[in-house]
């Protein structure tokens, strides 16, 4: 078992005096003693396998069971309360349905169809179509496995840290902002390159701190291997992966004062043999410039829109507003941590004696509870920060921190002759891991939206570590107010974690509601979406034939998926700066020689990425051609919401049929 708060040893434990250097030196003891447990001075270096003995031998002990049970039936009870209401049928999601179908019929991935990430998630899930049947519940048996895969991860990588229930909590969060949330989840992701990548990447992690545990060399070499495979599904997402195994070398190379040469061509080796083989066949089919140019897999020739889109992702174009958002999570992380803290102060003190220090921790945790409330008020009166801000916002300012924290105690530990304790070492890569995946979103780091799910997990690990074990221990020192405090807030998690899981199952329900079939599977989504949806894919199957061409514009190839028709672009989805002035001509000519008898043009406002609407914002000279070479069939909407022109909502889908 992870090791636990312990006191701090003598000279850093002692009661302060008056002077402000002595306080300043026990807030600093009182943080490194919950960052760090307590080891004897005078005790001589230990040995690995004496840190290895306090870790179960296994890779859950019976210990985790009941909890694992306990988070299985929080996991059942969420898959059935979005019973096939995870899609968003449309933007990325169609794609994902659509573009493993288009491999399976021969075309090739970049050449003959567009693609942002690695080739390993449209092949597998080809593979996977190719095996099991072209149906929704492929893919979606494929997300609820690696969501469940995940969350094992997760639970594990908490153990390192933390308690049973603890680590419990942790996954129990992690489940119901990532897994299965009405925003997002794992079943059905805007990318499954995104999931396979964070599994793979996760897997890798794992795999390094099991070399940390057992030192053997093959961990590296699998940890190596995940690695590869998390570059040939979204290279962002294997960052966070190659970063932590890279500290991890790096950190073990300076501790035991030699080269790890040998375990860093371990992990380098397949990587490299992963990563060139994969692109090198691909190279053999694909020019070069074709990858980097059209499919921009390496961040290249980015349209000016794509560009704006990551600006806002990344909160850059929200400046400062963003600056004080992400600041505003450190005091929400004093909320969380001041409230624990203040009423366990509250329930210890009548069972406490005389001289405990319980009064001393009620007024220094009120003290920091009201400055954080007062922080997050300003902020969002004054700064017009949103009200929805959490701690993990404010992961840009405290895991460097952290980081700096680490490798400062571990030079310290290493001057006084000691052993860095192997649970130190764990807490620095994870916060590596952590700071690499929020790097996109760092200064919009959010628990809503579609990304949110693959850059958090291992960030919710290391915040609720520092709720439990760190801040607590600093607010709560007295050893009678502390394991209270502790167990205050794992009942506000646990009470975080039912809430939102209510929440999320009671909009899933409520919100989507509206049936989408074909003989391809069946999802339940928005009336005002799947409405008009819905009766476009009929109109699709009743007006073409099978093999004849559909083309849905801008993101909506759903349609095609769900209608079982073939799409005639290379780009799957023409979001605004994908189709230039050279390509709309390519465009129109596919249409052209495809004799293209149906094109179905829906009104869906893109004002994240600058221009709004097809056809007036971009791509105006295709909605021309589109205009003189066809006519208006059909129009498809809600029923509840009707009568929108283009640039105005609600959601419409017009058909247009080729002129005779």
């Amino acid at each position: 078992m992870p090791a636990v708060l312990c006191e701090v040893n003598s000279g850093l434990g002692e009661e302060p005096v008056a002077s402000g250097g002595a306080l300043r030196d026990l807030a600093r003891a009182s943080i490194i003693a919950a960052l760090f447990p307590a080891v004897d001075r005078q005790a001589k270096i230990k040995s690995t396998m004496n840190q290895q003995a306090e870790l179960p031998t296994r890779f859950f002990g019976r210990e985790d069971r009941v909890a694992l049970y306990a988070l299985a039936a929080l996991f059942v009870v969420m898959l059935a309360a979005s019973w096939q209401r995870w899609t968003q049928p449309l933007l990325d999601h169609g794609r994902e349905m659509n573009l493993p179908t288009r491999i399976l019929a021969g075309e090739q991935l970049y050449s003959d169809v567009q693609f942002l990430y690695g080739p390993l998630a449209p092949y597998l899930n080809a593979l996977l179509y190719g095996v099991f049947g072209v149906h929704l519940a492929t893919l979606r048996v494929s997300g609820a496995l690696c969501a469940i895969l995940i969350l094992l991860l997760i639970y594990w990588l908490a153990r390192r840290l933390m308690s049973v229930w603890e680590a419990a909590l942790t996954t129990g969060l992690v489940l119901v902002i990532c897994a299965i949330k009405s925003t997002a989840n794992y079943i059905s992701p805007y990318a499954y390159a995104a999931l396979y990548g964070l599994l793979a990447a996760l897997g890798s992690l794992v795999c390094t701190l099991q070399f940390l545990r057992w030192r053997e060399t093959k961990w590296f070499a699998y940890a190596g291997a995940l690695a590869g495979l998390a570059i040939i599904a979204k290279p962002e997402i294997a960052l966070a992966a190659l970063a932590a195994n890279g500290v991890a070398l790096l950190w073990e190379s300076i501790l035991t004062r030699k080269l790890l040469w040998r375990e860093t061509l371990w992990f380098a080796l397949p990587v490299l043999a992963i990563v060139a083989v994969t692109y090198g066949l691909i190279l053999l089919r694909v020019p070069w410039q074709v990858l980097l140019n059209d499919n921009h897999v390496l961040f290249s020739n980015m349209p000016p829109q794509l560009i704006y889109f990551n600006r806002h992702v990344s909160g850059l174009a929200k400046w400062p507003e963003s600056f004080w958002f992400s600041l505003t999570g450190i005091a929400v992380l004093g909320i969380w941590s001041g409230a624990a803290a203040v009423i366990g102060a509250v329930i210890a003190i009548p069972r406490s004696k005389p001289g405990q220090g319980c009064w001393h921790a009620l007024r220094i945790s009120v003290l920091v509870l009201l400055i954080a409330v007062g922080a997050r008020e300003a902020a969002i009166r004054y700064l017009h920060v949103p009200t929805d801000v959490t701690p993990f916002a404010s992961a840009i300012f405290a895991l460097p921190l952290l980081i700096g924290l680490l490798v400062w105690r571990a030079w310290q530990t290493r001057r006084q002759g000691r052993e860095v304790p192997l649970t130190e070492r764990v807490l620095l890569l994870l916060t590596v891991f952590s700071l690499f995946s929020v790097l996109r979103a760092f200064l919009n780091v959010t628990t809503t939206g579609p990304y949110t799910p693959f850059f958090l997990p291992v960030l919710i690990v290391v915040y609720l570590y520092l709720l439990f074990r760190v801040t607590l221990a600093f607010l709560a020192k007295p050893e009678a107010v502390r394991p209270v405090a502790q167990k205050v807030a794992m009942v506000l998690v646990g009470g975080l974690v039912l809430g939102m899981a209510a929440n999320s199952a009671r909009r899933f329900r409520s919100v989507n509601t509206f049936a989408v079939s074909s003989a391809r599977g069946s999802f339940l989504t928005l009336p005002e979406i799947g409405e008009p949806l819905s009766a476009a894919i009929r109109y699709a199957e009743q007006h073409t034939k099978p093999g004849e061409y559909v083309l849905a514009l801008p993101v909506a190839t759903t349609i095609n998926f769900m209608a079982a028709r073939p799409y005639p672009l290379r780009e799957e989805i023409v979001h605004p700066g994908f189709l230039t002035d050279e390509k709309e001509i390519e465009a129109i000519e596919r249409i052209r020689a495809r004799q293209v008898p149906l094109i179905l043009v829906t009104n869906l406002i893109t004002s994240e990425f600058r221009d709004r609407v097809f056809g007036a914002d971009y791509n105006q000279e295709l909605m021309r051609w589109i205009t003189e070479h066809y006519h208006v069939t059909a129009r498809f909407e809600s029923n509840v919401r009707q009568g929108a022109n283009f640039n105005r909502e609600p959601f419409f889908i017009l058909a247009y049929e080729r002129n005779q």
